[in-house]
């Protein structure tokens, strides 16, 4: 069973905008730092569809980073859209939100990898690094970490494995699925398929199903994924390989 953690350090903590000068272009992020000096882990947040323009969604990122803050690890909130990106996938047309998705998630996940190295060079990192991706964010997050073995734990929220890349997965960190079984965006299905592949791959694996939540969860179901997420993260990230 997974532990549990507070939702918020006793103080808020606020972020920061940093940069983050990648190969294919700058990269802007908010960065919420833990309390205090010394080493520490981080984790990578990765938004759905919307991006970060839409308020209630970047208030969900900003508190899961902040509360992950207070758990004595650094989290960025990272935009990965360019400005064409973040155009075209408002369309209307599902189909068309899909074509921009295979036509970026290669190069979106070589971005994230290369983010995740930059961090890894800084003073501060204590050398272990997870990511977080929420919906659309949840598939990009698992293409990331298929081809960079240097992330460690994975959380996906109501989140699948990218069809393109469906035949050419051979590794999977730790992975977390939280999955409200009347999701009509993202299906239940696509969760489990994830959950499946990763342990094929002999990884450990959590999967949260909520019962009756759709694509996104309120009330008692956002408190505990959100204890979930904190828990599977400070067990896998707070403490020194081998130990």
């Amino acid at each position: 069973m997974l532990g549990v953690l507070p939702l918020a350090a006793a103080a808020p903590i606020d972020g920061r905008g940093v940069v983050f000068e990648t190969k294919q272009r700058p990269l802007t992020a908010e960065l919420f730092s833990a309390p205090g000096a010394g080493k520490r882990p981080t984790v990578v947040i990765l938004h759905g569809v919307s991006g970060l323009d839409a308020s209630p969604a970047l208030s969900q990122y900003r508190r899961y980073a902040a509360a992950l803050a207070g758990a004595g690890i650094d989290a960025y909130v990272l935009s990965y859209y360019d400005a064409a990106d973040a155009v075209a996938t408002k369309s209307k047309i599902a189909d068309e939100r899909r074509a921009v998705f295979n036509q970026r998630i290669r190069s979106w996940a070589s971005s994230v990898s290369e983010v995740v190295g930059l961090i890894l060079a800084q003073a501060n990192s204590a050398g272990r690094v997870g990511v977080l991706g929420f919906s659309q964010g949840g598939f990009l997050a698992t293409a990331a970490a298929a081809q960079d073995q240097r992330i460690a734990p994975l959380v996906v929220f109501y989140g699948g494995i990218p069809s393109l890349l469906k035949d050419e997965i051979t590794h999977l960190p730790p992975l977390l699925e939280l999955h409200g079984d009347a999701d009509r965006v993202v299906a239940l299905a696509d969760g489990q398929a994830l959950v499946d592949l990763a342990r094929g791959l002999g990884q450990p694996v959590e999967m949260t199903v909520y019962r009756g939540a759709g694509h996104g969860f309120d009330g008692a179901d956002a408190v505990d994924a959100q204890r979930r997420t904190l828990a599977f993260f400070a067990q896998r990230l707070l403490k020194a390989p081998g130990k």
